[in-house]
C-alpha cells in the first residue's frame, strides 16, 4: 500500500476528484433506476432496467478500482470517503477526504473512523519541517 505525505495526497486529489465525479453521477443514475425497477410492472422492461443497473454497478466498481490503483482507500460509498495512508510522528495515520470537500483537510488515527477526524493543521504544526 502506498504511503502519502500530505503534499503527495493533495497532488493526486484532482485525479481522485475526477473519478469520484463520474462515480457520483453513475451512483445517482443507479438510484433512479432502482426506484424505477421497484415501480415497473412490465417483465421485459424490468429485465432491461436490471441490465442497466448491472452495467452502472460495474462502471462504479471500475471507478473505485481506479481510485485504489492510485493509492486511495475507499472508506465509504455514499458519500464517497477516500483515505490515504500516511506516516506521522512514528505512527501510521489516515489522511481523509470526502466527496464534497475541496481539499484534504482532515486526518484520523488508523483505529478511528470518520467521526475521529481532526484538522490537518494539527499535523502541520507538529511537523518539524514546518517551523
Amino acid at each position: 500500500m502506498k504511503i502519502f505525505d500530505l503534499q503527495q495526497a493533495r497532488e493526486i486529489l484532482p485525479l481522485i476528484k475526477a473519478i469520484v465525479s463520474e462515480v457520483v453521477d453513475k451512483r445517482s443514475e443507479l438510484y433512479l433506476l432502482e426506484e424505477r425497477l421497484e415501480e415497473e410492472q412490465d417483465p421485459l422492461e424490468k429485465l432491461y432496467i436490471e441490465s442497466q443497473i448491472r452495467e452502472l454497478d460495474q462502471d462504479i466498481r471500475r471507478g473505485l478500482q481506479k481510485i485504489e490503483a492510485l493509492g486511495g482507500v475507499i472508506k465509504g460509498l455514499d458519500p464517497i470517503l477516500v483515505d490515504f495512508l500516511s506516516f506521522h510522528e512514528n505512527r501510521y495515520i489516515w489522511l481523509c477526504w470526502k466527496e464534497d470537500e475541496e481539499d484534504i483537510n482532515y486526518w484520523h488515527e488508523l483505529n478511528e473512523g470518520f467521526a475521529g477526524r481532526k484538522p490537518v493543521e494539527i499535523l502541520e504544526l507538529k511537523n518539524p519541517e514546518n517551523p
